[in-house]
This record gives C-alpha cells, structure tokens and sequence, in this order.
C-alpha cells in the first residue's frame, strides 16, 4: 500500500471518529436532559439515584466525547485544506464548539454536583439552571451536527482569492505525513490514560501543530519556486 493511500485512510479514520464522538456528545446531552425530568418526576430516593447516574455517564462518556469531537475537528481543520477561518461554516463550527467546552466546563458541569449536594443535603435543589445549560448545551451541539453535514456557508472571501492564486500558480498545500496522524491518534490515548484533569495536551497540540504549520505555509509562499540549481527563476 503506497504512503498516500495510508495517509487517505488515516484521515478517513480521524473523520469517522470525529463524527462518532459528536453524535455520542449530541447522544449524551440529550440522555442528560431525559435523566434529569425523569429524577424530578420520581421520589426523592429513586431521584437522588437518577441524578447519580447522570453525573456517572456525564463523567465517563458526555465529557471524553465532547473532548475528542472537538479535538478531532480541530485536527481535521488544521491537517487538511479546510483550515479554521476559511470556509464560513467552519468557523461558525469552531466558534460554537469552543464556547460549548468553556461553558460546560466551567458552568453547566457543576450545576449537576451541586444538584446532588442538595439532594444529599435535603435542601431544595436548583432546577433551572441545570435545565437551561442542558438544553442549550444539547441544541448546539446538535446545531453542529446539522453544520457539518449541510456545510450551509461557503468560502470566505479571503480565501476564494487565495484560492484563485494557487490555482493559477499551480499550487497545492502539502498533505501531512502518516506520522503525523499517527502522533493525532496517540495523543488523546496518552491524555486518557494518564487520567489529565484537563485536556491540555489534546488542545495543547491543536494550537502547536496549527503554528508550525501556519508558520511553514507562509515561509513556502516566501521563499517561492525555484529552478533545479536552487535559485529563484528570473
């Protein structure tokens, strides 16, 4: 099997698992929104038990799945021509998606503990709250689902003239090597297994990779063609 046939077939794989964590994500939150009117529709000790739940899938599921969907798109945008700010439903995805894990991670996900606590505490437990970020969070993340597969806005104008240019020079961005969607595949394993608090290494190499590579493209487009004796063509 020729090199570029692999490196097809790993990006292929990186894009299947992009849309298997975003449908568990879209799944999950939905799952959530069901547990929690299921609790308060039960007595207090089937509902305690009901919450419980929901904070166990939160935590073993729901969060790795949001961290992997977005991780993969990110690296989707970054290893191949579809870029973050290139094409206008990309970055309407991007935006969404970053906005989503900061408000899960530092709103909605304590919402449930603290539901729990009251519970726990006999106390009257928030529901609005909880119930609004569910369903926020469960409606965007099903509005990226539609996103990705009806890609309802086109190129940027920026990048439709770029576009234009490298079509008359003949021009082609490189495609990356299998190594890299190798390193692609092994970083989130290394970032699971180690059980990281925080997604810093997935996140981590989506900022470092999409430098280097923002960094090579524009020494390329510097340098420009040259001739089998190394110098710039006249």
């Amino acid at each position: 099997m020729k090199t570029n046939s692999r490196t097809k077939h790993a990006r292929q794989l990186l894009l299947w698992l992009h849309v298997l964590a975003a449908v568990a994500w879209c799944t999950m939150q939905l799952a959530q929104l069901a547990l929690l009117l299921h609790g308060w529709a039960s007595a207090s000790p089937a509902r305690l038990t009901t919450f419980e739940l929901a904070e166990f899938l939160e935590n073993t599921i729901l969060d790795p799945a949001a961290i992997i969907a977005a991780y993969t798109g990110m690296m989707l945008s970054a290893l191949t021509s579809w870029g973050f700010f290139k094409h206008r439903w990309v970055m309407v995805k991007f935006v969404i998606t970053v906005a989503a894990l900061v408000i899960a991670s530092t709103v909605v996900s304590r919402l449930l503990p603290a539901v729990i606590e009251a519970l726990r505490a006999g106390a009257e437990e928030p529901r609005i709250p909880i119930l609004v970020g569910t369903c926020g969070m469960a409606c965007a993340t099903a509005f990226m689902l539609w996103v990705s597969v009806v890609k309802p806005w086109g190129k940027t104008a920026r990048y439709a003239a770029e576009l234009k240019a490298k079509k008359a020079k003949g021009r082609k961005d490189p495609e990356p090597s299998l190594l890299i969607y190798v390193a692609v595949f092994l970083i989130p394993v290394v970032e699971f297994g180690f059980a990281f608090d925080y997604p810093i290494l997935t996140f981590g190499s989506v900022i470092a990779y999409s430098v280097y590579r923002s960094v090579g493209r524009r020494h390329a487009a510097g340098s420009g063609p040259r001739t089998a004796a190394g110098n710039l063509p006249n």
